[in-house]
C-alpha cells in the first residue's frame, strides 16, 4: 500500500561504552592510532569508504572482542546504507558470534533480510532480538512489518500493538497498524490508528495519504480530498497524493 517506515537501533555503542572503548584502545600498544581509527569508523560525517577502511583497520588491529564488535556493527551499518547488503549481513553475523547477548546485530541483520524480502529470516532475527531486549518497541514494530509483508496481518497487528504498549508515542507503530487494519478491510480501526499517527507526527505526508485512502474506502470523498491536499502542502511532489486527488476529480 505505502512504504513502511523502518525503525533502527543505532549500531553505535552507547556514549559511556564508546568512551570506555576509546580508553581501552588508548591503553594498547599503538593504542592512540586504534582509538583514532575507531572514532573515524564511528563518524557519521565521514565518507562511507573512509569509514569502512577505518573500521577494517580496527577489526584487524585488536583482539578485544568489544572493540571488534563495535567496529563490525559500524561497518555493517555503512555497508547496509550504501546497498552492499551481503557485506552487511556478513558483518552483523560476525558481530553476533563475538557477542551473542546483544540484540543490536540481530536487529540490524533482520532489517537487511527484510529489505531483501527474506522475511522468514528477518522474523527469526527479530525474534532473537526480542528475547534479548523484550521492552524495545522498535523491534516489535519491525517484526510486524515482516509479518505484514508475508500477508500475516493478525501477527503484524499483534506486534504493532505490543510496540504501542511499550511506547505510546510510537507514530510508526500506529501508522503501520492502521495500514494492516486497512488491509483487513477494518477501516474504522484503520482510521483511528491513522488519526493517532497524525496527532503524533502532524507533518507526516504519508500518514495523510494513508488516511485519505481509508476515507475513500469509507466513501468520504471530501475528507479524502482534504487529506490528499494536506499531504501535498507538506510534500508537493508526493505522487500518491497527486494521483489520489486526480482520481477524486474524475
Amino acid at each position: 500500500m505505502l512504504i513502511r517506515r523502518d525503525a533502527r537501533l543505532l549500531a553505535g555503542a552507547p556514549l559511556a561504552l564508546a568512551a570506555w572503548l576509546l580508553a581501552a584502545c588508548a591503553d594498547e600498544a599503538h593504542g592512540q592510532s586504534i582509538a583514532d581509527q575507531l572514532a573515524a569508523c564511528q563518524s557519521e560525517s565521514a565518507r562511507a569508504e573512509a569509514r569502512i577502511s577505518a573500521c577494517t583497520r580496527v577489526i584487524e588491529a585488536t583482539d578485544d572482542e568489544e572493540i571488534r564488535t563495535e567496529a563490525l556493527l559500524q561497518r555493517g551499518l555503512v555497508h547496509e546504507t550504501t546497498g552492499n547488503k551481503q557485506a552487511a549481513i556478513d558483518d552483523y553475523t560476525e558481530a553476533i558470534k563475538l557477542d551473542p547477548t546483544s540484540a543490536v546485530p540481530y536487529f540490524n541483520r533482520g532489517n537487511v533480510y527484510d529489505q531483501m524480502a527474506d522475511h522468514d529470516r528477518a522474523i527469526a532475527d527479530y525474534t532473537a532480538a526480542i528475547k534479548l531486549e523484550p521492552n524495545d518497541a522498535d523491534i516489535f514494530n519491525n517484526r510486524g512489518q515482516s509479518y505484514d509483508s508475508k500477508g500475516d496481518y493478525d501477527k503484524a497487528i499483534a506486534d504493532y500493538t505490543q510496540a504501542i504498549r511499550l511506547d505510546r508515542d510510537n507514530a510508526r507503530a500506529f501508522f503501520n497498524r492502521g495500514l494492516a487494519h486497512a488491509n483487513k478491510d477494518e477501516f474504522q480501526r484503520a482510521l483511528a490508528d491513522l488519526n493517532e499517527a497524525i496527532r503524533l507526527e502532524p507533518r507526516d505526508a504519508d500518514a495523510y495519504v494513508a488516511r485519505a485512502g481509508v476515507q475513500e474506502d469509507l466513501d468520504n470523498p471530501s475528507a479524502a480530498r482534504a487529506d490528499y491536499t494536506q499531504a501535498l502542502a507538506l510534500e508537493p511532489d508526493h505522487l500518491d497524493a497527486k494521483e489520489g486527488l486526480a482520481r477524486l476529480r474524475n
